[in-house]
């Protein structure tokens, strides 16, 4: 059997871990949490995921800031991150795209939607 998938979910609401971790034991991945962008940066690090799904509004450091650092580092730069977040609007999605982020999704969102983003984020890094 492969290597079980590991995925970090940056977000400073546990609800929202609460959600994915059921949605993503279905697939077998192993989803991990951190609840704010220092955390998250240093799990990162540690941790090597997958994927990063990242919240944009967080209390300490903005997930646009995570993931610009995220992709400037050499260490985690190869790591796909998509955006999961509330902010939704044409500028967010720029801001989103100029910091280095493979995906963007908007909260509430469709299970099926988040999971076919997943998937989909997971096939194209063994590229």
């Amino acid at each position: 059997m492969s290597e079980q998938k590991r995925i970090l979910l940056i977000d400073d609401h546990q609800t929202v871990f609460r959600l994915l971790e059921a949605i993503v034991r279905i697939k077998g991945y192993k989803l991990l949490y951190a609840e704010s962008g220092q955390q998250g940066i240093v799990m990162a690090r540690q941790e090597q995921p997958d994927l990063i799904l990242l919240d944009v509004m967080m209390p300490d450091i903005d997930g646009f800031k995570v993931c610009q650092y995220l992709k400037e580092n050499d260490g985690t730069k190869e790591i796909p991150i998509m955006f999961l977040t509330a902010r939704g609007a044409e500028d967010d999605l720029e801001t989103g795209r100029k910091a280095g982020a493979d995906g963007f999704m908007t909260k509430p969102f469709q299970t099926i939607e988040v999971l076919k983003q997943i998937e989909k984020l997971l096939a194209a890094k063994k590229l």
